[in-house]
């Protein structure tokens, strides 16, 4: 019996989103014929001379799955499907033959790609300045780490420093990706820019616009810019703190007729945000570092004025704690955005690589938002702000409660937690969370940075003294690294595979002491450690 094509898959393949053909191919005369098409693949086929592509792939005797990226910027995907057609002609194979149109896909894979590559940069930035004690000094290399995070060629900072009421500026950074572009004008930082002709540039960033120009769209006026510069595209962005005016953070882009998008422009300009924060400390540390350098020669000389030096550096020290306070919402408010968002887009389950792009930008935020709280806990213990809150306990509880929580932690490297209670069960008079958190790092860190079968926690009474230890079988530490593991931001036997900041043990060892105790260590190079938390009995 003769079987109609029409008939078998007419049903099937009409209205399905891909362009679907039904192909006969002449395995002798490497030629095909057309035995079905649906509407889809008619309109798909216009984009491109599909004939010449099936002809190639039969000759080559290739049906792999192929990209083509077409002129008016589509990207279709090629993609064949073998099948078994009754009573079909000797020397004749029959296939499915689909185009799926994946332009919008691929689109949105890029923007997540972008999107996760400037978040990268953006706390590679951040972690930079955080760890440099004045901006000035870091800015540089925190915005060259920054600009090769994005599509832009070069960037700059001009701090805003008005003389005898000009509006003056002072090159703080300017970084570019190469040496072929040009540095800015030095004009563009030591005129008046309404001089130069670009007092609207001027005006609108003070008021909180961004300048985002091209040659085309600039006045007749500001084209000597775009001449001086050699650039295709400018990105101007007003840097505030509290709609303070503090400058402007600058982007050049050399290649033409490539605008920055609109969604782009708004996360470039998130970046002025932090911009604004650190600029602002630095410019109180700078007014709290004169007081103090002129302190001495003030009580010498002026004695009588001693309660009013006083009162200004608590009002310094005021306005460092409301900007500490200030940067944990600015920075951590996005950031748990940005992890929110990310757990809330939803993708089909066909869409792997976006679902894996969405997991990157949810881990990388995580860890980012995990380094600002580290930081800020350290910056609490350093200004005595970390409070004790006193409860009575038994020290055993807290080790097992410490162990459920990291008990994942140890399954996921099949790694097995010994623990061994105090031979004499008493209370403690303590800080119990912050005894967990010093248990939860000990314990985490004998997990990374061993793959021993398993690690010991031991705990026991000395005297009138409680003391906890972590025992790991791992590489151990030498006597050097022992003098600095306590250090901030220290982290050794670093492999770049180790999650961690290098904080852990500078805010364990904190906690300690600020709860009357101390945390030891005992290692020996290929001998493992022992981590000890010494705590007293009952905290006076």
């Amino acid at each position: 019996m003769n079987l109609d094509p029409w008939s078998l898959f007419k049903a099937s393949i009409e209205g399905n989103e891909l362009g679907t053909a039904i192909i006969a191919i002449d395995t002798l005369k490497k030629n095909f014929e057309y035995l079905l098409k649906n509407s889809k693949f008619e309109s798909l086929q216009l984009d491109f001379n599909i004939n010449i592509f099936l002809r190639n792939k039969i000759k080559n005797n290739d049906f792999s799955t192929e990209l083509l990226y077409i002129d008016n910027g589509a990207i279709l995907e090629i993609s064949f499907g073998k099948f078994v057609f009754p009573n079909g002609e000797q020397n004749k194979e029959y296939s499915k033959f689909f185009i799926k149109d994946i332009t919008t896909k691929r689109r949105q894979e890029e923007e997540i790609a972008w999107r996760l590559r400037f978040e990268l940069g953006v706390a590679s930035s951040i972690q930079i300045l955080i760890q440099q004690p004045s901006v000035k000094e870091g800015l540089p290399s925190a915005l060259y780490q920054l600009l090769n995070f994005t599509e832009m060629d070069s960037v700059f900072f001009l701090k805003y420093e008005p003389l005898e009421n000009k509006d003056r500026f002072k090159l703080w950074a300017n970084e570019r990706k190469t040496t072929k572009y040009p540095l800015l004008p030095i004009q563009f930082y030591n005129e008046d820019w309404y001089d130069l002709g670009l007092g609207r540039w001027l005006h609108k960033l003070k008021r909180g616009s961004t300048i985002h120009l091209n040659p085309k769209k600039a006045f007749r006026r500001e084209k000597w810019f775009f001449e001086e510069t050699k650039a295709d595209t400018i990105l101007l962005i007003p840097v505030r703190f509290e709609n303070k005016f503090l400058g402007v953070m600058g982007f050049f882009k050399y290649k033409q007729n490539s605008p920055v998008e609109h969604e782009n422009l708004l996360i470039y300009q998130t970046v002025s945000r932090w911009m604004g924060l650190f600029v602002q400390r630095d410019m109180d540390l700078s007014e709290l570092n004169r007081y103090k350098s002129t302190l001495e020669s003030l009580v010498l000389e002026r004695t009588v004025a001693l309660t009013k030096t006083k009162e200004e550096l608590e009002r310094a020290y005021k306005a460092k704690t409301e900007f500490l306070a200030h940067m944990s919402h600015e920075l951590r408010t996005p950031l748990n955005s940005i992890i929110g968002f990310s757990k809330l887009i939803q993708l089909p389950d066909t869409d792997e690589t976006g679902k894996e792009y969405l997991n990157y930008i949810y881990t990388g935020g995580t860890r980012l938002l995990n380094m600002i709280n580290e930081i800020l806990n350290l910056m609490k213990i350093e200004s005595g702000q970390i409070k004790v809150q006193l409860t009575t306990f038994r020290p055993e509880d807290i080790c097992r409660q410490s162990l459920e929580l990291i008990q994942p932690q140890a399954n996921a490297k099949k790694m097995e937690i010994r623990f061994r209670p105090p031979l004499e069960s008493k209370p403690v008079t303590s800080d119990s969370g912050k005894i967990l958190q010093i248990l939860l790092n000990l314990l985490s860190n004998a997990i990374k940075y061993t793959n021993h079968p398993y690690i010991e926690l031991d705990c026991e009474w000395v005297g009138d003294s409680l003391e906890i230890s972590v025992r790991d079988f791992g590489p151990g530490i030498s006597e050097e690294d022992q003098n600095r593991i306590f250090h901030t931001f220290t982290r050794l036997n670093d492999d770049g595979n180790i999650e961690g900041t290098g904080l852990g043990l500078t805010i364990s060892q904190g906690l300690a002491i600020r709860l009357g105790g101390h945390l030891g260590l005992q290692s020996q190079w290929g001998q493992g450690s022992v981590f000890k938390l010494k705590l007293p009995e009952i905290i006076k």
